[in-house]
């Protein structure tokens, strides 16, 4: 799960991830009771997720394309070979090296569960779900039976792309076929709910994960799932409510749990709490990191206190957290609502002199506070700027600047 500021194309404004944390999933290697899912960095890529190409489509091209030679009779080297092709989002080489080792002769070679899951993993990663179900029909008639990890895999999938009934079809296969969901099953299940801002039924699920409990109690992941959807439909004191419950059930917080509710305090001006929140944070021995304070300095920012939101970012320094584009973006932002453009301009002298280089949502900010504070010529010498570093303006910067002209 990892959650992470990011940029709107459209606006500087600092948003919580992600792709609030991507579920951590269970390991792929292990058929049998997978362990329960660690707590996420704070920004596992998410965002936008890596530079990775996405593969094409699993299609017939593939199935008939002459498979790779097979010259090893060791099973777990092909797996490993497959695990290493999926993470590396080569799923094409991977469905392919998959192919060879079913045609192969060698009974050692022939696929088992753990393979299929990595490949289904992969599938369901680049958002190819069909074919991932044809991999699940396909893994079945070869006599290998799908496992609390496969239709966990399958469930994450789908519920990331919003399929979520889709999701709770595979938990009643699972129930009938006598497969036992997990806190992973169900904290997958929980995050596609609250990304459609459904609560009530993600807090019935949350309720009947802690009458289960055992392996299916919920953890760091699951409440940071909660108090973030809660968060996102403003409803900050059943967070604060979520997170002492969490505490007193032995769950520990960690920077993500706190970042969400530390956003959404700052996103309604409670900056008093925010406050109170991120010493609560550093007492209990969790460090804010550049997502935290990204976010308060946000938060500040839009409420007028621009003061407070310089300060933060220079306290980031003395912390040991190098701020960022998205922190001197979303402060720039701040100063020229407030007419402040040659603030602005310093701040973004700073930022490049600190080695940061400022996107096109940096430079857009500024050319738009250039342009309202009646700075046409050094809107105009910013947007030249930008051109022979390669970037576009966002949004409709270069229209409106350009009717600035003849008006």
């Amino acid at each position: 799960m990892a959650f992470c500021a990011s940029k709107c194309l459209h606006s500087p404004t600092v948003t919580l991830p992600t792709k609030l944390p991507p579920l951590n999933k269970p390991d792929l290697h292990q058929d049998q009771k997978p362990p329960l899912p660690r707590s996420p960095p704070p920004a596992p890529p998410p965002i936008e997720t890596s530079g990775r190409k996405k593969s094409k489509p699993y299609s017939l091209k593939i199935l008939r394309s002459k498979p790779p030679f097979i010259t090893d009779t060791n099973l777990v080297f092909y797996r490993k070979r497959i695990h290493t092709l999926i993470r590396s989002g080569q799923t094409e080489k991977a469905l392919r090296l998959l192919r060879a080792m079913e045609e192969s002769n060698s009974k050692r070679l022939f696929p088992d569960t753990v393979t299929y899951n990595t490949l289904i993993n992969g599938l369901c990663r680049d958002g190819q779900l069909e074919a991932a179900l044809r991999l699940l029909r396909q893994m079945r008639v070869r006599g290998c039976p799908p496992t609390v990890v496969t239709f966990t895999t399958l469930i994450h999938g789908f519920c990331a792309a919003g399929r979520v009934d889709s999701a709770f079809e595979f938990l009643g296969h699972m129930e009938r076929q006598g497969i036992a969901p997990n806190t992973v099953t169900y904290t997958a299940l929980i995050q596609g709910l609250c990304a459609r801002r459904d609560l009530d039924r993600a807090l019935q699920i949350l309720a009947q994960m802690k009458s289960l409990g055992g392996d299916c109690a919920p953890n760091v992941v699951t409440y940071t799932q909660i108090i973030h959807g809660l968060c996102k439909k403003r409803l900050f004191e059943a967070g604060v409510e979520y997170l002492e419950e969490m505490r007193l059930r032995g769950c520990r917080p960690n920077q993500v749990t706190y970042t969400a509710l530390i956003h959404g305090l700052c996103q309604v001006g409670s900056f008093t709490r925010a406050t109170t929140l991120v010493g609560e944070m550093v007492a209990a021995g969790c460090e804010p990191d550049r997502v935290t304070y990204n976010c308060i300095i946000d938060g500040l920012g839009k409420g007028g206190k621009v003061d407070l939101a310089r300060a933060m970012l220079g306290a980031m320094g003395q912390k040991g957290v190098a701020p960022d584009v998205v922190g001197y973006t979303s402060l720039i932002q701040s100063l020229c609502e407030k007419g402040m453009v040659e603030e602005a301009l310093g701040l973004m002298e700073e930022m490049t002199g600190k080695g940061i280089e400022p996107d096109s949502v940096a430079y857009s900010t500024l050319v738009n506070g250039l342009r309202q504070a009646g700075k046409i010529d050094h809107a105009l010498a910013l947007l030249g700027e930008m051109g022979k570093k390669g970037l576009k303006p966002v949004g409709d910067t270069f229209k409106v600047l350009y009717m600035s002209l003849y008006s």
